[in-house]
């Protein structure tokens, strides 16, 4: 698996990324490390967890930190990857209720919480899990710069963020000398659903902004939850007549390349005029390999968009 390089940072990371969001609960074990150890030896090193994951299952919120962090420790590769989690979390159900959760002290309460899941000292990517529209995105900048300077982590990011506030927010940190924000993670595929509460698809302004910018997309359910890989039977919220004729030209063009059409849907993510590096949330490791062979896969985006 060949590397990218997040700009503005450090970190050389593989062309995919793994979601750690169901390890802790549905699955681990001997199944999970098979899984794992499947993306390591191909070149995998970089993994993608939440302060909150898996707070809706009897294993509760952190598990998949938990889980992660006793895979890389087991394995010692805690020096040959690079992990990123989330915090600053709204209030939900079953989770916790707080008013303001990107507040300066909600969010060094959930790096804290973090770090001791993990027993580690520094956090590589910290994502804010989500915006908040009321505050101030100055007021966001300096309280992570502070927690850069701290140590407690190297970089930080958005996810369900807007190119708007990203925008709004890296002129705040240039105009300041300050570290912005190097990367977005929206929900992100060739097929499009409604969304819900604060979670947000990468929009045409957001795309504009990327190709304007080169900010990496690092995005969830870039398989549209099996959407292309089953012929549409799964993944039932993308069933509308648009992502039906999208998944039209997806199978004719996998027929014609002799390739899957998960690939192909894969590839027109990872073809795009800046770097993509899907987020892969499967428990297979046959789906896995499938996947992984997107890499290798080159094709116009423009010919699968109806």
């Amino acid at each position: 698996m060949r590397t990218v390089l997040i700009p503005g940072t450090d970190l050389h990371v593989s062309t995919f990324c793994m979601g750690a969001m169901p390890f802790g609960d549905s699955y681990g074990g001997d199944e999970g490390d098979a899984l794992l150890d499947t993306f390591v030896e191909h070149g995998g090193n970089f993994f993608d967890t939440a302060h909150c994951y898996c707070f809706w299952t009897a294993a509760g919120a952190g598990s998949s930190e938990r889980a992660l962090a006793d895979y890389l420790d087991r394995r010692g590769l805690w020096d040959e990857v690079t992990v990123a989690t989330k915090g600053g979390h709204p209030s939900e159900s079953g989770y916790r209720t707080v008013e303001h959760y990107l507040s300066p002290g909600r969010i060094a309460a959930d790096i804290d919480d973090s770090l001791g899941r993990m027993q580690i000292d520094t956090i590589d990517l910290y994502w804010l899990h989500r915006d908040d529209l009321r505050v101030p995105v100055g007021e966001i900048v300096e309280c992570l710069n502070s927690e850069v300077r701290g140590g407690r982590i190297r970089y930080f990011a958005g996810s369900n963020w807007s190119g708007t506030r990203l925008e709004q927010a890296n002129t705040y940190a240039l105009e300041n000398g300050l570290q912005g924000f190097v990367a977005s993670q929206p929900c992100w595929s060739l097929a499009s659903k409604p969304m819900s509460r604060s979670m947000r698809e990468l929009s045409p302004e957001d795309w504009e902004y990327h190709v304007r910018m080169g900010m990496p997309v690092i995005p969830y359910s870039p398989t549209a939850q099996g959407y292309f890989a089953s012929g549409g039977a799964k993944g039932k919220a993308y069933d509308v007549p648009a992502n039906a004729a999208r998944l039209r030209k997806v199978q004719a063009l996998a027929e014609e390349r002799g390739v899957s059409t998960n690939q192909v849907a894969l590839a027109w993510l990872l073809n795009q005029p800046f770097p993509v590096i899907p987020i892969l949330g499967t428990s297979k490791c046959e789906h896995l390999l499938d996947a992984l062979g997107a890499a290798n896969i080159s094709i116009d985006p423009t010919d699968l968009v109806v």
